[in-house]
């Protein structure tokens, strides 16, 4: 019988699922990076996000040990329901109930739901994964609105740790709760790794750029390409872009814009890149771009810097003064102009010019795979 603590996870799409994005990664680190102290259980969908069929070779509705010494209970779709939540809540009497998002009907307002009537006492954590910014708030704000309002009034959140991932999420915590919320941060985790600088070719007036992330409105793909739609001529790019189309009507108004891009910008749908491959991809291109929403931390961003190669983003995420490091730019999302002339910044750089900004973005990026202090914050999330 293991003495340590043990903590039961929800979340909505977990290994081997990515199409998801960070929350997967980010629980899979934190399970890898703490399990000498604590017993991870995880329970999870049995699918990917958007996928029609199950994970292949995976059994469902049973405890699965993974070879992190994690646990994983892969809910199949007709054991989706409240009393299959209950009985395994029940079963696993867990010390700490982790919960991954601020708005999941299923993996978040049932177990707290559960919780409340059944086992008051039982400590909760709950990640709000960025669901609780200014950008993403405004994204179906009525429905949110009327659920943050709704569980509030149930008293869903009573007694509850709130995790945020930086201090800017902290505070949006304490807009939404109020100062008498309970809040830890500790910033996201990555799985420790040694990186080594891939040289790329970079010839001056000439840009390979990328996005890598989830096609939804909060990650502003559609305001990507209106600012690249506006780079003067002089100037040869080639935009690609990786994900899944979360939202086909959204997909179609940047297919709209494509349609109408100006000749010296390609830009070219790559479809869905695997996690395994992600580094490979990333070493064609010179730089990263996501100016998004809202982002309360950022895998692609950092994978992306990892890589060696530079990022452009908005100032709605905790990676701050990229410039001042030589790693990129974070730019606020009104200043247009300015985000166009960076575009054309890097797109001037020569094969010198170039190289500083790769080795700044890997050398950043290796002092955050290096971060023992986020460890620390995240083993004393769950003291």
């Amino acid at each position: 019988m293991s003495s340590k603590k043990k903590i039961l996870v929800f979340v909505d799409w977990y290994l081997p699922g990515y199409k998801a994005g960070g929350q997967i990664r980010s629980v899979a680190a934190m399970a890898g990076h703490l399990r000498e102290e604590y017993d991870f259980y995880i329970v999870t969908g049995d699918r990917d996000l958007h996928a029609d069929a199950p994970y292949s070779g995976v059994q469902l509705d049973t405890w699965i040990k993974l070879k992190d010494g994690s646990h994983v209970y892969y809910i199949s779709q007709g054991n989706r329901t409240k009393q299959h939540l209950k009985k395994i809540m029940f079963e696993a009497q867990a010390d700490i109930l982790y919960l991954n998002s601020m708005f999941s009907y299923f993996y978040t307002f049932l177990p707290l739901s559960i919780r409340k009537k059944f086992l008051p006492r039982r400590k909760v954590i709950l990640a709000p994964r960025g669901m609780l910014g200014k950008g993403a708030l405004k994204l179906k704000a009525l429905k949110k609105k009327s659920y943050l309002l709704t569980t509030r009034v149930m008293g869903l959140y009573s007694g509850i740790t709130f995790h945020a991932s930086s201090d800017s999420e902290q505070q949006e915590i304490n807009q939404q709760f109020g100062r008498r919320a309970i809040t830890h941060v500790a910033i996201d985790l990555v799985e420790p790794r040694k990186l080594k600088l891939i040289e790329r070719i970079k010839n001056k007036g000439n840009l390979k750029m990328f996005f890598l992330s989830r096609i939804s409105p909060k990650k502003n793909l559609l305001g990507t390409l209106k600012l690249l739609a506006k780079i003067p001529e002089g100037n040869t790019i080639e935009f690609d872009i990786y994900g899944p189309i979360e939202e086909e009507t959204y997909w179609n108004e940047c297919n709209a814009v494509i349609e109408t891009m100006p000749s010296h910008v390609r830009v070219n749908y790559k479809g869905i890149i695997e996690n395994s491959s992600v580094i490979d991809a990333m070493t064609s291109y010179h730089l990263s771009v996501l100016l998004t929403f809202n982002e309360n931390y950022g895998h692609s961003i950092v994978e992306s810097m990892a890589a060696g190669c530079p990022v452009l983003i908005s100032d709605q995420t905790i990676w701050k003064n990229l410039q001042e490091k030589n790693a990129g730019w974070d730019i606020p999302l009104k200043q247009e102009e300015a985000i166009i002339i960076a575009i054309q910044n890097a797109c001037n750089w020569n094969q010198e010019e170039y190289n500083k900004y790769s080795n700044g973005a890997l050398t950043f990026a290796q002092s955050i795979f290096d971060n023992k202090e986020g460890i620390e914050q995240n083993k004393k999330l769950f003291a």
